[in-house]
């Protein structure tokens, strides 16, 4: 993710500061999972240290890399489906030993319906982890009429 600067600068707003210092450090190894897909969000996931890899499983069960985060960084996922009061649709797991705060929901949405400043700045958070999965995703699925059949007997060789 691109705006782990901005992020952090947006952490010392005095209204997320307050609840991010409230909210104790959770401690994960390498390789374990921060959020599972199909699991309630009801917290927002904030590294603070370490590095993790968000993926989804395709239906071969394979795991398909949508973005790494770095301290700083809020997910994009957690944050659409936290405000969604949803379901990950997607998984984290930890790459190196990181350190992680998970910012409760309920607070974290009442400081954003507060704050104007802050429901901007994760808007924009938002939309450039949507932009880097959208690319993602557009790298591992081609769409086929990206490359057009142009002649007659090649669409004849393609039916």
């Amino acid at each position: 993710m691109e705006n782990s600067a901005d992020n952090v600068s947006l952490l010392k707003m005095p209204e997320l500061a307050e609840l991010t210092a409230s909210t104790r450090l959770v401690e994960c190894a390498a390789g374990e999972v921060l959020f599972q897909s199909g699991d309630l969000c009801t917290t927002l996931p904030l590294l603070v240290s370490g590095d993790a890899r968000i993926y989804a499983t395709d239906k071969n069960g394979q795991q398909v890399t949508l973005y790494y985060l770095k301290p700083g960084d809020i997910c994009p996922i957690s944050l659409s489906i936290l405000l969604q009061n949803s379901v990950y649709p997607a998984s984290a797991i930890a790459d190196t030993a990181t350190l992680v705060r998970y910012l409760p929901g309920e607070e974290f949405k009442a400081i954003l319906n507060s704050t104007p400043e802050i429901f901007r700045a994760l808007l924009d958070t938002f939309a450039s982890g949507l932009n880097d999965s959208a690319r993602i995703a557009r790298q591992l699925m081609p769409d086929p009429r990206d490359n057009p059949v142009n002649t007659s007997a090649e669409r004849a060789a393609h039916r």
